[in-house]
């Protein structure tokens, strides 16, 4: 082989892996969104609120399932929770849906993340009828 033909070999390797850095930053976009969508939401969770029970279920079931009494945890450790959770429940989907991302692809991140979702809505109701 000669070393012009082993340079050229390395070249496209190079290129490779200059496209995935860049395509590795891409993917934590979800997070980004999570974080900004974050006041939104809160702001929404207030609105919500005036329509009952069942739309802030919709919206934050973890800080519900934090603030169950099925799960024994004491009133201000449960509150305090709940508080973070309302502000950590959409940077941690877009965690998730990044991490999914980078291995899986956006449909099964978009999947994954609807799942962990209406999972702890499901859950959240069921404790409710218990």
């Amino acid at each position: 082989m000669s070393p012009s033909a082993s340079a050229t070999q390395r070249k496209p390797a190079a290129r490779r892996k200059k496209k995935s850095a860049s395509a590795g930053w891409l993917t934590w976009w979800p997070l980004l969104l999570g974080i900004v969508v974050t006041p939104l939401t809160v702001r929404a969770a207030g609105v919500m609120a005036l329509a009952g029970p069942d739309a802030l279920r919709t919206l934050y079931p973890y800080v519900l399932l934090l603030e169950n009494h099925a799960l024994g945890l004491p009133g201000e450790l449960a509150g305090n929770l709940s508080q973070w959770m309302m502000y950590l429940q959409f940077p941690l989907y877009g965690l998730l849906m990044a991490l999914v991302l980078r291995s899986k692809g956006l449909l099964a991140a978009v999947i994954t993340t609807a799942v962990v979702h209406f999972g702890a809505v499901a859950v959240v109701i069921a404790l409710g009828h218990v």
